[in-house]
């Protein structure tokens, strides 16, 4: 009995109904027994630990970048399309038709996170130094899923002057209750504390990197501080890993693919086991027989990717399919693959962010930026020929920064919530024709959390 028990915990995470919360789920009434009766020995709590990872690709692998690129402006929705996608790309999500399966997803993280952390003393056969690791991966997995929670359901860091307005529910126990929102600044409070927790913690190194490191935590940090407009402390933890972590950055533009050394916290597939993760970036797919449901926006191609003669990524991550037609639409083809290995956290993403943070912090550092953006123009252009010069403003070095990063990250979710970022920042940023602060631009709560202590966002008028 007890190992049909736990498999359904381990392998489901929680039974949950369209028409109820999982947050007031009860274990029992569902056939789930609670930790205290399943998690007993190391492998018990192992097998927990390893489906918290596992439920990561339900949303880091594909899910929040799709959406986050349906609210923003770097596409456009496939005609046809019927299903929950074309509420999210018209900013018009209800509690009926959303994203559950990021918030879903993210919050089964949590969950499984918070269960390993009140086992952990009770489990037989753990060392000390197995239990402290274990802790912080289960703490490194709780701080991502709240950040990507955040990020989608509530306004950015900055909306107000005090982070007072509504965030997400932090969950920090299993324990089955009715809770309100908590303001985004105790969301990120909280975020920072785990995520500080695990970098302390993690090991330097931990199977090949598709587990949580410190390098990975320090990372997620750096992403944290970025989004918080505390360019100090994002510049600082992204110049660590780069200085001094085991990661290279690969300069030919061909080898710099998912599974190289700039991985830093991957998804991985395995042609061997069957497993597959990023299944949620097949809205992008064009190769074989799959016709892609997102595709890239005309004027992004023709004003933004093609801007730079002579740069290799137009080439070799977009595909025009019957041009000159009426339904001529440009692909994005960097996802076209089966079994995917998806670099939640990366050293191309952390150089950029390392660039802009660099200018935007209280003493700018230019030339850092300046490499950092020489870097990603060397090898998107094979040559020097568009490098930064020294001589360049700070300003012309910011813009192309955030020009490189819109590039490099297309299709990976980022460009939204840095829009959102400037915006908040003070800036006069317009996404597809709306503020950057348009409530359409959060995501709706499903209808199902909606109850009298927990309040879900405003819908458009």
């Amino acid at each position: 009995m007890k190992n049909k028990f736990l498999y359904i915990l381990i392998s489901v995470g929680l039974l949950f109904s369209a028409c109820e919360s999982w947050l007031e789920i009860n274990p029992e009434d569902k056939g789930v027994i609670l930790e205290s009766d399943a998690l007993n020995t190391k492998q018990d709590v192992t097998e927990l630990l390893n489906a918290a990872y596992d439920v990561v690709n339900g949303f880091y692998g594909g899910r929040f970048q799709r959406t986050s690129e349906l609210l923003g402006d770097n596409v456009v929705l496939r005609d046809g399309i019927t299903d929950e996608m074309v509420n999210i790309y018209k900013r018009y999500t209800t509690g009926y038709f959303t994203d559950n399966e990021s918030y879903d997803q993210a919050y089964i993280c949590i969950l499984r996170s918070n269960l390993i952390l009140e086992s952990l003393d009770k489990v037989s056969g753990l060392s000390a130094a197995e239990t402290t690791q274990m802790a912080a991966e289960a703490k490194f997995l709780r701080g991502i899923a709240h950040f990507a929670v955040a990020r989608l359901f509530a306004q950015p860091y900055g909306y107000t002057p005090n982070n007072d307005h509504a965030g997400i529910v932090i969950k920090t126990n299993s324990k089955v209750e009715l809770l309100p929102r908590n303001t985004v600044a105790e969301v990120y409070s909280q975020i920072i504390l785990d995520l500080t927790d695990a970098e302390t913690d993690l090991p330097e190194s931990n199977s090949n990197f598709a587990y949580a490191t410190s390098w990975a935590a320090k990372v997620a940090l750096a992403q944290v501080y970025f989004q918080m407009h505390d360019y100090e402390k994002a510049y600082n933890k992204a110049n660590d890993v780069i200085n001094n972590g085991p990661f290279t950055f690969i300069t030919d533009l061909e080898e710099a693919i998912p599974g190289s050394t700039e991985d830093i916290f991957r998804l991985v597939s395995s042609q061997t086991t069957g497993k597959r993760v990023g299944g949620d970036f097949g809205v992008f797919r064009s190769d074989g027989t799959n016709i892609p449901n997102i595709r890239i926006a005309p004027d992004v191609y023709k004003n933004i990717i093609k801007a730079g003669a002579g740069d290799l990524r137009a080439a070799a991550w977009y595909q025009v399919f019957n041009a000159g037609a009426d339904n001529e639409y440009v692909a994005l083809t960097k996802f076209n693959t089966e079994y995917a290995t998806v670099p939640v956290l990366r050293l191309t993403e952390l150089k950029l962010l390392r660039a802009e943070a660099a200018i935007l912090k209280s003493s700018p550092d230019k030339a850092t930026a300046i490499q950092d953006v020489n870097d990603i123009r060397e090898r998107a252009y094979a040559s020097a020929s568009k490098n930064l010069l020294e001589t360049a403003t700070n300003e012309a070095v910011l813009n192309a920064a955030r020009t490189e990063r819109r590039l490099e990250l297309m299709g990976e979710g980022y460009h939204l919530h840095d829009l959102k970022r400037r915006g908040s920042a003070g800036e006069d940023i317009v996404i597809r024709g709306v503020d950057w602060d348009y409530v359409g631009l959060v995501i709706q709560f499903a209808a199902a959390e909606a109850n009298e202590v927990f309040v879900p966002n405003p819908e458009p008028n």
